[in-house]
């Protein structure tokens, strides 16, 4: 046996052996023995628009429908086949495992308590690595945010916002669904060099021919899409631009998604950090120093797409030319077409859910109150960006492995109970900061929208307890209720929002949105437990989510009117006791705590040890 051959088998059974090899086994989820012909399914979809619009400024790190996220967010990953599991597997699993001592017993639970823990470490380093790239545009977006809210007007900062729901609404219906549908071409169903050439060539074509026909009639008919989307004809201009940016957005997706198909993460972010580098400084420039405007933002926005383009699309050209990869190829056009266009009407319900709002407050409001309103939720949905995102990218692969254990069910109950706990304790922490930066890097005008930020933070949260409540969807394989739960949160949304806007403005809109994410959390466990049981700790979850309630608003109340040091002071101690309820309520005491902290700094030095290739 050759000394790489006897490398190759040390490393196999050291995965095999490791301290996270009990949980993370993603090569066995393709491999395992007796499972060639077991049902597979692809990651289930989720819309694209689960951040803000305003936190979109550049080219997106994640586009349409390939996880549960989003979030949009894990959606340019490539399509993975995985194994669907079935309830008979994991009843037979139960009847072959044998009766153990009391002694065994004892050992496994310590052995379990450790997997929990190697489970833990494993998605937290996971996010870690993607939340380093998916971070950038959002954060890059939320230091433009005071800066436009200052140099603009509200009725152009209110108009800009609505101008950004046009750009997402038309990108989803221009983009054919192709994001998923080529990492799905390329990755899986075209795997020989030239196909891929030819998957590549004909993603560009079809945007290119979908595209630009598009900006064409938009620039033409500007003056009554003003009137349609602003009730004014002023901002025909930025509907033109607007058009312009549609055409950015969608010719630059073929060269991000190229780069992570073919899994290069350097050059790719690289590309989106020199992009985002474009955005800020376009807007510094054309906002801050030439005074443009929104038109000057959206100029910018489309600039940062433009300088991908100019990045990708000459290398994408040249490998088409190499290869003589252009010539138009109606099986993939089938293929792709027929795998991408169905999840344009997910992206559709998600934009109603999402973003309808602006454009209904500009309607039967004013692009002021539009403006207050953008700010308030891009504040409050930061916890999508910091938290939601990276987990999601993390907690997929791992929830299908997971799934695989005969403890699973037990697994997920504390994951809940610890994913839970983490998002009310971010969620309390940052509606207290939010409220805060509103009231000082903002304009006065804007702090009309201060109870905005908790309303929506609250609803960003929901969505997170939403992604736990998906796990039954996700391995029963019936992935179409997931749809189903979207339309039927817009439709409430839509309908609560033409009813409370007239009455209670930007306060009725974040009100619409917290209730439909309250229907959409509470049908996707009821239908969860029916076809996946698990003992989700929602008494307990409720009761937390009602303390936190308590005293968010105790400490709002006491502190009103008082110095900003008193405030900051109240906010930080409230902080303090709600996480030690937190932790009480999760069965925490100090001692554990300490003993927690030591097993994951001794994983990790385990980790750090190990020899690297």
């Amino acid at each position: 046996m050759s000394d790489i051959q006897k490398r190759g088998k040390e490393k196999k059974v050291e995965r095999q052996t490791g301290p996270l090899a009990s949980v993370v086994k993603s090569y066995d989820l393709f491999t395992a023995p007796g499972d060639e012909n077991s049902p597979t399914m692809r990651l289930p979809a989720m819309p694209r628009l689960s951040l803000p619009p305003e936190l979109r400024s550049t080219p997106m790190l994640f586009s349409p429908s390939t996880f549960t996220m989003d979030p949009g967010w894990v959606a340019e990953e490539e399509t993975w086949i995985l194994p669907a599991i079935s309830k008979t597997a994991v009843a037979d699993r139960s009847a072959r495992a044998p009766i153990s001592s009391p002694a065994t017993q004892e050992k496994g639970k310590k052995q379990g308590a450790q997997s929990y823990v190697s489970l833990a470490v494993e998605m937290v380093k996971s996010s870690g690595i993607y939340a380093i790239g998916a971070l950038m545009s959002p954060l890059v977006s939320l230091i433009l945010t005071p800066f436009l809210a200052q140099h603009l007007s509200s009725n152009d900062y209110g108009g800009l916002s609505v101008s950004y729901t046009i750009v997402d609404l038309v990108t989803v219906l221009t983009q054919l669904g192709l994001s998923p549908a080529f990492f799905r071409a390329y990755n899986s169903d075209f795997e020989n060099p030239r196909d891929r050439i030819s998957v590549l060539a004909m993603t560009v074509s079809l945007l290119i021919l979908a595209s630009i026909p598009v900006a064409l009639l938009m620039v033409l008919v500007a003056p009554q899409l003003s009137e349609l989307f602003f009730n004014s004809a002023s901002y025909s201009s930025s509907v033109a631009l607007a058009a312009g940016v549609i055409v950015m957005e969608n010719l630059a997706l073929p060269g991000t998604s190229w780069f992570r198909a073919e899994k290069r993460p350097i050059p790719y972010t690289i590309l989106s950090f020199v992009s985002l580098l474009v955005v800020l400084f376009s807007n510094l420039f054309l906002v801050g120093f030439l005074h443009m405007g929104a038109n000057g933002a959206l100029i910018a926005k489309g600039a940062g797409f433009a300088s991908t383009i100019v990045i990708t699309l000459p290398l994408i050209f040249l490998r088409v030319v190499r290869q003589r990869g252009f010539r138009i190829r109606f099986d993939i056009l089938r293929s792709m077409l027929t795998f991408g266009i169905p999840t344009i009407f997910s992206d559709i319900a998600a934009w109603v859910l999402q973003l309808s709002d602006r454009y209904l407050l500009t309607h039967f409001g004013s692009l002021s109150e539009t403006a207050r309103y953008s700010v308030a939720y891009t504040l409050g949905g930061v916890l999508s960006p910091v938290l939601l995102a990276p987990w999601g990218l993390a907690w997929v692969p791992i929830m299908y492995s997971v799934a695989k254990r005969d403890d699973a069910p037990h697994i997920f109950k504390l994951v809940f109970r610890w994913w839970s706990s983490i998002l009310l304790f971010a969620a309390f922490g940052l509606s207290l900061l939010s409220t805060v930066i509103l009231d000082t890097l903002f304009p006065v005008s804007y702090r009309a929208a201060d109870p905005v930020v908790p309303i929506i933070t609250l609803s960003t949260m929901l969505q997170g307890v939403w992604y736990i409540f998906m796990i039954g969807v996700n391995i029963r394989r019936k992935t179409i209720l997931e749809f189903i739960y979207v339309v039927i949160a817009a439709v409430v949304n839509l309908l609560l929002n033409l009813f409370l806007i007239p009455w209670y403005g930007a306060v009725g809109a974040a009100a619409a949105t917290l209730i439909a994410y309250i229907l959409l959390t509470v049908v996707s466990y009821i239908v969860n437990q029916r076809i996946y049981p698990v003992g989700f700790e929602v008494g307990s979850f409720s009761f937390k989510l009602l303390v936190g309630v308590a005293i968010y608003v105790g400490s709002i109340l006491l502190t009103y009117a008082q110095s900003p040091l008193i405030r900051w002071s109240a906010s930080i101690l409230a902080l303090v006791v709600y996480g030690a309820i937190l932790l009480s309520l999760s069965g925490i005491p100090p001692r554990k705590i300490i003993a927690l902290i030591k097993n994951v700094q001794a994983l990790i030095k385990k980790e750090l040890a190990k020899p690297r290739a």
